[in-house]
């Protein structure tokens, strides 16, 4: 216990780094990265320690008008903030310094306090510090999205996220008041204890979801995220996407677990059905995206979406008699959570390096990085396999028991209403990881192999020493959860299972997750690996042989040699699947004549392509307008007159007095 108050302390000296003198800014930066290095793998011991021993509190206790608690589902998340917290403040001792009289004081004094945030909002154990906590968290980060605010598309980004992330602060609050109206409390403990009425119970849902997916970037409220995540210094879009959206699934469990009662079958089949076109349309939006940070922040958005269909899928089938099943969901949104955390942070802080190599965020400009920069190459091949859901990495173990949930809801035999909504599930996490595989082929394709496409990649050189030594601890992470996940899966198993007292006993449902065993499809990583390397090693003994005879030649190309300009581009990969979904994506192409030549040659011209977000054009731009149209008509109300003013009241007074006589 007293631990985390050390770590909570020692944040707060990072962040108070920020007010070092101007002439000390590289001491702060130095400081600011040990407290947030400390502090994250302080955190990532005690949590780690306290779920692994079964027993006793992390934390309970109160400072002045503050409650905190810290029970295992708050311990899930803390040993998530704070792995990715320690691999990406190491990552950011050589990546932040690029910033060096750009406020970088001011960067590693935010970072900190970002960090303490999201540990406050994790051990808040009631309404007003929860709320108190949640705002410091959107303060904050709106800040480090805003660090370069003289960029006009940073400041835009900023207040965008700003605007909407208030919108779900409120929701939340409102949520809470409903529940807490009965309560007779603002405590966690007995929060959950009021009679609540039907009504009062789905709108408490409603609010709360509309709250956390917010937050979390599902569809139709993920509009802030893919340009907050491009405007946002790299280690910081990295904790935003690896934690923060994470924070998101922790605030809606404790709702789901603790304080809105008996979950209702349609809240369920909302979630998952929510969940998953999120993941659909978001794995496509980032296969069409050529602004690196924008493509990752899509995909986020189709991992949050997998994350909750399947929690979603656990609410479904906790209303069934078969709820002890339930737990196959809700234990892959856990480990999904986990794992995506990983992966997420390891490929912005690939992507990172590479715009500190280029200077540019756009693929199409990129090209044979691999012979310049190669151990960002593998670190982010790694990362690309992980969020691919390849065997052998962390993100195949999420998605594989993702799909042990949709198929346990598919095959249930309670209802055809239940069949074909796991059927549906089934279709739409198919057709999201379909898209997600060509997403990364194409972005480490296009980005780390082939040829330069412009002069950019000529000046790229390999990242600084912390830079890598931040990748390689994660690509070193996304392998061994892949791998050898049996330990990380029972320990998180066991904290989803102390949420609920239906679960069967831990040795019933070992066959719920354990590789290799049970009556569902078996995955065993160590013998796939042991094979892979067989079959490695035969085909290396195979053609070690004599090559003399072997003649070597570049690719036929009718006499010449390739250039750049004949491979595959980013746009040119994703035609086919964009002329597939042009009816959802809704293209807009232009093509302008720059020099008019011969009829037949001679002729110049500029082709331009965008995929506008659909959600933004159909739905926030109209109600954006009638927000500026509504405040134009009221402004013209305000002439300054009290004469005016003076009967705009008088006439209230008599529409009340009628009123009241009716």
């Amino acid at each position: 216990m007293e631990l985390i108050y050390i770590t909570l302390a020692v944040y707060g000296m990072g962040a108070a780094t920020a007010l070092f003198p101007k002439k000390m800014e590289m001491a702060a930066h130095y400081c600011a990265v040990l407290a947030a290095v400390f502090g994250s793998g302080a955190l990532l011991y005690q949590s780690a320690a306290y779920l692994m021993q079964g027993s006793g509190s992390l934390l309970s206790g109160s400072w002045a008008f503050f409650t905190f608690n810290a029970d295992r589902w708050s311990a899930v998340f803390l040993l998530i903030t704070g792995l990715a917290g320690t691999v990406t403040s190491i990552y950011a001792w050589g990546y932040a310094k690029s910033y060096l009289g750009k406020r970088l004081r001011l960067l590693g004094g935010l970072w900190n306090a970002f960090l303490l945030s999201m540990v406050l909002v994790l051990l808040a154990a009631d309404v007003f510090s929860f709320l108190l906590a949640w705002e410091l968290m959107a303060v904050v980060s709106f800040l480090l999205v805003n660090h370069e605010a003289e960029k006009k598309a940073a400041h835009n980004a900023a207040y965008q996220y700003l605007v909407m992330t208030h919108i779900g602060t409120a929701a939340i609050m409102i949520a809470f008041l409903m529940i807490g109206s009965q309560a007779g409390s603002l405590d966690f403990a007995v929060l959950g204890q009021g009679v609540l009425s039907d009504n009062v119970r789905n709108a408490a849902f409603i609010t709360a979801f509309a709250g956390f997916a917010l937050k979390a970037g599902l569809l139709p409220l993920h509009v802030w995220l893919p340009n907050a995540h491009p405007a946002a210094p790299s280690h910081v879009s990295a904790l935003m996407s690896g934690v923060m959206l994470k924070i998101a699934l922790y605030g809606f469990g404790r709702f789901i677990f603790q304080f809105l009662g008996p979950t209702e079958f349609w809240w369920g089949a909302f979630v998952l059905v929510v969940g998953l076109l999120s993941a659909v349309l978001g794995a496509l939006y980032a296969q069409m995206e050529k602004d690196i940070k924008r493509i990752l922040a899509y995909s986020s958005v189709e991992n949050m979406g997998i994350i909750f269909g399947a929690f979603g899928c656990g609410m479904v089938l906790m209303t069934t008699p078969r709820h002890d099943y339930a737990l196959i969901g809700f234990l892959a949104a856990v480990v999904h959570s986990l794992n995506h955390s990983v992966m997420k942070s390891l490929l912005f802080m690939s992507a990172g390096a590479v715009m500190h190599a280029t200077d540019s965020k756009d693929i199409e400009k990129m090209g044979g990085l691999g012979k310049l920069m190669p151990w960002t190459a593998v670190f982010t091949l790694v990362g690309s396999m992980g969020l691919s859901a390849l065997p052998l990495t962390g993100g195949f173990v999420g998605e594989w028991l993702a799909l042990q949930s949709f198929v346990t809801l598919a095959g249930s035999s309670e209802g055809q209403g239940l069949r074909l909504l796991g059927a549906l599930a089934f279709v739409l996490f198919g057709l999201a990881s379909a898209l997600a595989v060509g997403c990364f082929v194409r972005l480490y394709g296009v980005v780390f192999l082939g040829r330069n496409r412009s002069r950019l990649v000529e000046r790229a050189h390999e990242s600084d020493w912390s830079m890598r030594l931040g990748m390689g601890l994660a690509a070193i992470l996304v392998l061994l959860l892949g791998i050898v996940p049996g330990p990380v899966v029972a320990v998180l198993q066991t904290a989803v299972q102390n949420q609920q007292t239906l679960w069967r006993s831990f040795a019933d449902m070992q066959k719920v997750w354990w590789f290799g065993s049970g009556s569902y499809a078996v995955y065993a990583p160590l013998l796939l690996l042991t094979v892979l390397s067989v079959v490695l090693l035969a085909v290396a003994l195979m053609t070690c042989g004599d090559k003399s005879f072997v003649h070597r030649e570049v690719t036929w190309n009718c006499g010449t040699y390739p250039t750049a300009r004949q491979q595959y581009s980013a746009t040119g990969f994703s035609k086919p699947l964009r002329r597939a979904f042009d009816f959802l994506l809704k293209p807009k192409r232009t093509a302008t004549y720059l020099k008019k030549g011969n009829p037949y040659f001679g002729r110049q011209l500029e082709y331009k392509l965008s995929i506008p977000d659909q959600f933004t054009e159909k739905l926030y731009v109209p109600i954006q307008h009638y927000m500026v149209w509504s405040a134009s008509f009221l402004r013209r109300i305000q002439q300054g007159s009290v004469r005016l003013y003076i009967s705009y009241v008088m006439v209230a007074m008599l529409l009340v007095l009628i009123w009241g006589a009716m």
